[in-house]
Parts: structure tokens; sequence; C-alpha cells
């Protein structure tokens, strides 16, 4: 932790993309401040080696009022100067410049105001100093100043610095949760991401707004998008127990949800979300398993591969009493043939030892077996095209798969022996 006069060390500084620096540069020639904003000046002074991190997101902020300018003519004088490409969001005052190694979201300095809860805030421009009060907690509030004598000046409003020495999440203003529900699962996903505590206040302020019901108010895009996010964390795990056991889940979606989780009972889900992720599950997994446990409706954003495998876990029971009295291994092949894959690498995880056993061998084998005569083998064959074809082909793959031919001569010998019994 750095402390004394709030620093950056101008080596750091000078290590930043270049395009950090030509953004400066040209802001500064216009007469306007540049900064460096978001997490990456929260994780400089957590750690001066941050900005080694691969892939890393990079947020600017500037201000414009004086210069006559707008945040759009430097989008393109950067585009021109980079030969990158922008994107421009003029409701938001917002902008993304992508270039073939990074990209970099640029946002003039703002302030905010919350017409109703829950809904995204009306933006006016205005200095640094409210535009980092708007952020959702003090250790995110934090800027870097890129250009002029006061360049590598950490900019501190709400002593982000020191919840950041004493490892602590505080929000920056007490309707901060109700303005923003989504604060809420951020809270818990900085808290365990970096070891803090919610600080005291903050808690019970959180805790207000979940038993208020204002996670409800979320649009399903902001629900899912949350828990896109803490799905590829690290610590994942540790991140969904705090929103399961918070209620955080079941207050968006109070009509579904009672004293268990939506029907299952908690240590359920909990064990299961574990199993998951000691299994090396990645972010795509774990976010179909939440969506098998959660009421989630036709308004829900969410892809056709998910809500397909979403159906299939939902109807696991059925499937795995089937698979537990198939033996053959043509049998387990068909009865799993159209199950959506990701569906059953949950289940092969989740179910218990001869069932998982049947799924594995699907996984790792039968699903990947092929005859080695193709179409053109059986017409040369005297197989003539057409449903004859079809049935042959599958033939073919049951023998394959039961073992009962192992190489293309034993094929060709099989197709021989059912054009005999006129197959």
């Amino acid at each position: 932790m750095m402390e004394g006069d709030m620093k950056i060390p101008k080596r750091i500084i000078k290590n930043l993309p270049p395009v950090c620096q030509l953004t400066a540069s040209v802001v500064d020639a216009w007469g306007g401040r540049t900064y460096l904003v978001g997490g990456l000046v929260r994780d400089l002074l957590l750690d001066a080696g941050a900005l080694s991190e691969a892939n890393r997101d990079w947020d600017i902020a500037v201000d414009l009022r004086s210069t006559g300018k707008g945040l759009l003519g430097l989008l393109k004088e950067l585009q021109n100067r980079t030969g990158g490409r922008y994107v421009f969001h003029h409701q938001f005052l917002t902008g993304t410049l992508m270039l073939p190694e990074l990209r970099v979201d640029i946002a003039h300095t703002r302030e905010e105001s919350y017409p109703q809860p829950a809904v995204l805030p009306e933006i006016r421009p205005a200095g640094i100093e409210a535009d980092l009060r708007r952020r959702d907690f003090t250790v995110n509030a934090l800027a870097l100043v890129l250009s002029g004598p006061e360049t590598g000046t950490v900019i501190d409003p709400t002593g982000g610095a020191s919840d950041l020495k004493h490892r602590l999440i505080r929000i920056i203003h007490p309707l901060s949760f109700i303005d923003d529900p989504t604060r809420i699962f951020r809270a818990i996903r900085f808290a365990v991401r970096f070891g803090f505590e919610i600080e005291s206040g903050t808690l019970h302020l959180m805790r207000q707004a979940i038993a208020a019901g204002y996670p409800a108010l979320l649009t399903p895009e902001r629900i899912l998008y949350e828990l896109r996010c803490i799905c590829r964390e690290r610590n994942a795990l540790k991140m969904l127990e705090a929103v399961i056991r918070e209620g955080v889940l079941a207050a968006c979606f109070p009509k579904s949800s009672g004293p268990e989780f939506f029907g299952v009972p908690v240590r359920q889900v909990l064990n299961e979300l574990a199993a998951l992720v000691h299994s090396g599950a990645g972010e795509e997994l774990l976010m179909i398993y939440l969506l098998s446990r959660l009421p989630v409706n036709e308004r829900f954003p969410i892809t056709r591969e998910e809500r397909a495998a979403r159906e299939a876990l939902m109807n696991r029971n059925v499937l795995l009493e089937r698979l537990s009295r198939v033996r053959r291994r043509s049998s387990i092949y068909q009865l799993l043939r159209g199950v959506p894959v990701r569906a059953l690498e949950i289940l092969a995880v989740l179910s218990p030892g001869p069932v998982r056993s049947r799924l594995r061998l699907y996984l790792d084998e039968l699903m990947h077996v092929q005859p080695q005569l193709q179409a053109a083998d059986l017409i040369a064959a005297g197989v003539k095209p057409g449903p004859q074809m079809g049935r042959m082909l599958e033939r073919l793959l049951v023998a394959r798969l039961d073992r009962r031919v192992k190489s293309r001569d034993e094929e060709l010998a099989l197709v021989h022996r059912l054009q005999s019994c006129n197959v």
C-alpha cells in the first residue's frame, strides 16, 4: 500500500499502454484532463505489479468541459492515430476504442442521478471528484492523473486508500444499494476476491435492501450479467455461497422462492456447486447449473444451448433412472445422444457411481464413435441412397459401439450380410 502524497511512481506511468499516453497527450493539448480510473488504480495501490497482468481492462476518464471538444471527437482522433475502431454511446457519455492487442473504455467525467430504484441512471458532465463519488465503493473511487504537472497523483475523495489499507468494502452513500441493487452482487464479489470484509454499516444497508426486495427490481439482463461475472471468478464457489446465504437470489425471484432454494435444500445446492468447482468446471457449466436451479422464464436472455441444457438438467431424474437400467453400450449412446453435452458433463459430476460411469463412458468414448465406412463406400457396395442407406449406417454405428465390428473389413462384411437379409 502506498502512503504519503499518494503518488504512483513515474516508472509505472511510463509502462502504461501507449494509447493511454496518447489519449493524455491529445486531451492535454486541448486543455482538458485525463485520468486512469476503475479497478486498475485500486489494484496498483494493492500491488504495484498489477500492470503485468494479461488482458487487463483499461478505463480512462477525460474532462473536456473547458475544451469545446466532445468525447466523440476524441474517439475519432484516437481512431485516426491508432488505426483502431471505436464505439460511442451518447446516452452514457462513454465509448470504447478497440485495438488489436487491447480495448480501452473512455468516458467523460460525469455525475448521475437515479429517477427511481434499480433503473439506469441519468448522466450529466461533471468533474473528476463528482465522477468518483457516483461509483459503487470507496476502493473503486480512485483516479490516477495522467496529464499535466500532477501526473501520477492519486485522487481519492472518499477515503478509498484507507479502506484498501484496512481491507474494507464500503459504499459511498446510504442509498447506493437501493439506487443500484447490482451493487449487492458486487460487494460480495469484491469482498471474496480480495479477502476483504464488508464494512458493518455497508453490510447492514445491504441486508436491509435485500429484505426490502430491491433485487427483484433488476431486469433479467442485469441479474444474469452479475451471475456470469461471479461464475468466471477464481473464487466463484465462495461468492455463490454468500449470494445464496444472504438471500440475494431469493430476493431476485420473490414469487418463486420459499424457505428452501426454489424447492431444493440449500445444502444440496451448495454441495453440488462445490462438487462442480472441485471437478474443474468453468464459467459455462456453473452458469448452466445455476440456471437449472432458478425460475428462469422466457424473459431471461439465455442462449439456445443454455436453455436446452437447463431443461435437460431439470428433467434429470427421469434420464438418470433410465440410464441406470441400460447396460449395452449402444443403448447408452441412443439414450444420451440427444442430450446437450454440457448437461451431461454436469450430471457426470453430480450423479452416483454406476450412472456416473456410464455418463463418462459416453462423454469420453461413445459420443465420438463413427463407422469407418461412409455413404460413398456403401454406394460402391451396392447400397441404394435413401432410407436404406440411413438404416445401414445406423446398424454399422450400433455394431461399432457394441464392438461387434472393429475394422473397415469387418464393417464391409456386415454390410454384405445385411444386404443378403434385405435390411
